[in-house]
């Protein structure tokens, strides 16, 4: 069975008014996981020094947050995968290609 998060077809809607239901915490997890990177940015590239692909970050954690909420439909396992995939991208990449102002 596939869930997906545009027309929270797999997921049980109800359970609350704001962010009750499984799809809307996967859609609230993607924008928590942005402001997430952009906090790592910010603070672990700029002020720290360490070079951070931001680029990067995003599309190895936004990308494997999706796929993995698609597949399982938790959205707590799909967040800690976008995490690990955007910290790892992030560092990893400003290290292998460079930072970006």
């Amino acid at each position: 069975m596939g869930y997906n998060l545009l027309s929270c077809s797999g997921f049980d809607t109800a359970g609350g008014w704001i962010a009750g239901g499984g799809c809307m915490r996967g859609r609230i997890g993607i924008i928590i996981l942005f402001f997430i990177i952009a906090l790592a940015r910010k603070w672990g590239g700029e002020e720290l020094g360490i070079d951070f692909n931001f680029w990067l970050s995003l599309v190895l954690g936004i990308i494997p947050y999706i796929i993995t909420i698609s597949i399982f439909g938790n959205y707590k396992v799909a967040f800690v995968v976008g995490l690990a995939g955007a910290i790892v991208g992030g560092y990893l990449g400003g290290m292998i290609l460079g930072g970006t102002e």
